[in-house]
């Protein structure tokens, strides 16, 4: 057994959640998956997933669940790091005060969707943040059975309308107030919409819901929160015993094959899978909404091609036309043919990367969009903490996807549009990993793909269906172009790329050749010590 095998067999007793594999209505997993038939169950996965990566038009989409083992946090809220660094800076009390306004935007919204009959849902443990004498009236009538817990949530609609509380009205707006989540997406949509009104207002808005604003203090307070972000998402510089997947120590395991594999290596190990399609088959597509360079790092050490959108040498600028090119070796001189590269991949960041900069637009560049080092980026960072200045308007870092009109910016609307056209061609398939489908856009375009007949979507989520939402949504449409793999073993990122995703039967001499060069250097390293 390899080493990376025993990642999951300590404490499978205790495990608190089921794994299942959807195929349409049927679930292929008929008990716990255990050390005894993980072999049976996983054989089966593999051989099914092997017929989908031999399709012509292979895609897959990547979100933040396949970062977390590298110290990347899911930005639904506010990370604890940007609250830390908002405290830190001279915009707090703005900040306090912004996000006072926008949480009474959200109550306001949520109080006309229950008035006109829609329905609001909780998990069942926000209840704990009532006072002491609300809470006990609610869960009194839970346990009545008056009102139910579906899947671990609760419907605010049902404990707002139940007559048995006799709720005052300070009782329903505390109620109401378990509702309001403040997303860090959507909070930045909030404050850029402000930005925005003030940019056009020409001074005619000073004062904002009561309180004095002043255009410079909200770009600023933006500055900060994109720089704490962009702190967040630069996972190389993040060490592992620094790393927060591993300070519960529930994690040993993956930290000692990190350590001794390198901290890539599960984006690695599926790269090596994904370049294993046949060379008649056309280039897979990697699409992520992730910031980090997590795949690009893994390419580097691979010595993977990556076609990711941009061209040139002193200045790498945005071409999407760059997309239709391939690599190929010379034609041969008496065959007169040319042979295609194998290892080469054409790579999509929907929502930007920590290393894309915005200039002024220009002929050799009509969408300003460069790519540069990402030291560089670091040392400018540097460089104006130092100086105490906030100047990062030009790092393309705008975590605003949850609007639809974001697509319609360049360069974006370009990488959309690519989305798009691959998930709609013939006997097409798409591979979901990590993502909780939270961002409309995203979902939209993989619902038109869905009127494609020959489309299949296989989503790899942990909790899948557990959490309800869209992936429910889709569960429930029992189509069997629906593949849902889910749960601790079969819906993480890191067992699908070391252990469900197919090999191809091809032996990659390339990472025997990469073991001889470590070997051969360390030995020359100690050498040089004695």
């Amino acid at each position: 057994m390899k080493f990376w095998e025993n990642i999951y067999e300590k404490g499978e007793k205790e495990m608190e959640k089921k794994n299942n594999f959807f195929v349409g209505n049927e679930d292929w997993i008929a008990e716990e998956i255990d050390t005894n038939n993980r072999k049976k169950y996983f054989d089966k996965i593999r051989l099914f997933l092997k017929k989908y990566l031999l399709l012509d038009n292979v895609n897959f989409l990547f979100g933040t669940g396949s970062s977390l083992h590298l110290g990347a946090e899911s930005i639904q809220g506010i990370p604890e790091k940007i609250l830390r660094d908002i405290e830190e800076s001279e915009y707090k009390d703005l900040f306090e005060k912004l996000k006072k306004t926008y949480e009474e935007k959200i109550l306001k919204d949520m109080r006309e969707k229950i008035v006109s009959g829609k329905d609001y849902f909780i998990w069942e443990n926000k209840i704990n943040n009532l006072t002491t004498k609300l809470e006990d009236k609610i869960k009194s009538e839970i346990t009545k059975n008056k009102i139910k817990i579906e899947k671990e949530k609760i419907s605010l609609k049902k404990i707002l309308e139940e007559d048995s509380l006799s709720l005052e009205e300070e009782e329903k707006k505390e109620i109401l107030k378990l509702g309001v989540e403040v997303k860090l997406e959507d909070f930045l949509n909030y404050l850029y919409a402000i930005k925005y009104l003030m940019e056009r207002s020409e001074g005619l808005i000073q004062n904002f819901d009561n309180f004095s604003l002043k255009y410079k203090d909200l770009e600023n307070l933006i500055q900060v929160i994109k720089k704490s972000l962009f702190e967040m998402c630069d996972i190389d510089k993040i060490k592992l015993d620094n790393n927060r997947f591993f300070k519960d120590n529930k994690n040993d395991e993956i930290k000692k094959i990190m350590e001794v594999e390198g901290k890539y290596t599960y984006h690695k190990s599926f790269l090596t899978s994904l370049l294993q399609r046949p060379l008649n088959l056309r280039r897979a597509n990697i699409f992520t909404l992730n910031y980090d360079l997590a795949f690009e790092y893994a390419c580097d050490e691979l010595a993977i091609q990556y076609i990711n959108g941009f061209v040139g040498f002193n200045e790498r600028n945005f071409r999407p036309e760059v997309y239709n090119y391939d690599f190929f070796y010379p034609g041969d001189t008496t065959e007169g043919r040319v042979k295609r590269i194998e290892r080469v991949i054409k790579y999509y960041k929907l929502h930007g990367s920590l290393n894309w900069v915005y200039k002024k637009e220009n002929p050799n560049n009509p969408y300003g969009l460069y790519e540069i080092p990402i030291e560089l980026v670091r040392n400018k960072l540097k460089e104006e903490k130092e100086k105490k200045e906030n100047n990062l308007g030009d790092i393309m870092i705008y975590p605003t996807s949850s609007k639809k009109e974001y697509t319609l910016n360049f360069p974006y609307s370009e990488l959309f549009r690519k989305f798009a056209d691959r998930l709609q061609q013939p006997e097409s398939v798409l591979f979901v990993v990590g993502y909780s489908f939270y961002d409309e856009h995203i979902n939209d375009i993989i619902y038109q793909a869905l009127a494609n007949p020959s489309f299949t979507l296989i989503i790899v989520d942990y909790y899948g269906t557990k959490n309800g939402g869209e992936i429910l949504r889709l569960s429930k449409l029992k189509d069997p172009r629906v593949i849902i793999s889910q749960g601790t073993y079969l819906g993480d990122f890191k067992v699908f790329s070391k252990e469900l995703l197919p090999i191809m039967e091809q032996e990659d001499t390339r990472r025997k050749v990469m073991v001889s060069l470590e070997a051969l250097f360390s030995d020359e390293d100690n050498e040089g010590e004695k």
